[in-house]
């Protein structure tokens, strides 16, 4: 027979282990000590991940925000650039003029020509000296622009003595020009530069004159598709009442200041004027707007290690910081995948 024993409430009460005063065994503390350190070793992995993955996460999202800035800025600085085009002359990766616009030609043509004609691309990497991303921005949209008779810059000198002969006329500069009113309707009571772009119209600013007609050289008394058509334009810089030549070691780069049929450069705006095509008719007209040169550039900064893309501005007659677009930069690309199209694309790759 099998005896079962009950044990009465005060037995029970006698029994309690956890009112046992023997204290801990050694066994007993080896086995708590270690599952205190298992704990502590998982709390510290889970930590350590727990930290990593923070800190991915945050690098990530400063990257995403530092590329939402530079998209936001490349945007407002690339969409400016339609002065660029067949006027600026930059040698892109493939030694092909990267302004060429071809808005008269078929896209399909222009493949048929070369591998990677109909294309254009212009890369910038870290490390490479003196190598610059131009642009010629419009500022139409800040300052005005005017369109005007060229006639309206001269004045009459001597009459024609009959309508088979011509009179004689004189140029007395852009800023004499009278009746003059900006595109958005702006009046200029004194008839001057001055009084329709205001203080835009300063000593050492650039301003584009442009005769909106595409022409293309006579070669051999035909024409070359092939060739990119250009507007007979003028780039200068205000000098006094007038506008005079941007030089090359101002510009820092080469800017078609020649007439677009028979490639003579310019000398002046009255050479300018006195050369321009007809439009629609007998007559030529111009159209003046302030604009700014600029470029890109990747320099290494030598406290952070770290490569920058930065913008500049040339100011009286030197490109000058206007501001860090973007830090560790391993390369930035500006592209054209078609040159029947007036856009410039930009890539940028980081360091990782």
């Amino acid at each position: 027979m099998e005896t079962i024993h009950l044990l009465h409430h005060s037995e029970v009460k006698n029994k309690n282990p956890l009112r046992n005063r023997r204290g801990m065994t050694v066994t007993e503390l080896l086995v708590v000590v270690g599952l205190i350190g298992f704990v502590a070793l998982g709390n510290a992995t889970f930590l350590f991940d727990f930290t990593k993955q923070l800190k991915k996460i945050n690098q990530s999202s400063d990257s995403e925000t530092e590329l939402s800035v530079l998209n936001i800025a490349a945007v407002n600085i690339l969409k400016k650039s339609a002065a660029s085009f067949n006027k600026v002359v930059l040698p892109d990766d493939n030694n092909r003029n990267f302004y060429d616009y071809y808005p008269d030609v078929p896209f399909s043509t222009l493949q048929n020509v070369t591998a990677g004609f109909e294309a254009r691309t212009f890369t910038i990497t870290a490390g490479q000296q003196n190598r610059y991303f131009y642009l010629l921005q419009s500022e139409e949209a800040e300052f005005d622009s005017v369109i005007f008779d060229p006639m309206f810059a001269y004045r009459q000198v001597a009459e024609s003595p009959n309508q088979l002969a011509n009179g004689t006329i004189q140029y007395v500069g852009l800023n004499s020009i009278p009746n003059l009113k900006g595109a958005t309707g702006g009046s200029a009571p004194n008839g001057s530069m001055t009084q329709i772009f205001q203080k835009r119209w300063a000593s050492g600013e650039l301003f584009l004159l442009s005769c909106p007609t595409y022409l293309r050289p006579l070669t051999g008394g035909t024409v070359n598709v092939l060739t990119a058509p250009r507007f007979a334009s003028y780039l200068g810089k205000v000098a006094g009442s007038d506008l005079s030549l941007l030089s090359l070691t101002e510009s820092k780069v080469s800017v078609l200041n020649r007439h677009p049929v028979t490639s003579a450069n310019y000398t002046g705006i009255d050479n300018f004027m006195r050369t321009l095509p007809s439009v629609g008719g007998a007559a030529p007209f111009v159209k003046i707007e302030p604009v700014t040169l600029v470029r890109f550039e990747l320099r290494n900064n030598t406290t952070t290690k770290k490569t920058e893309l930065w913008f500049q501005e040339l100011k009286n007659g030197q490109y000058k910081d206007v501001n860090v677009l973007l830090t560790n930069v391993k390369s930035v690309k500006f592209y054209r995948k078609a040159i029947t199209l007036p856009i410039i694309s930009m890539e940028v790759e980081r360091e990782l």
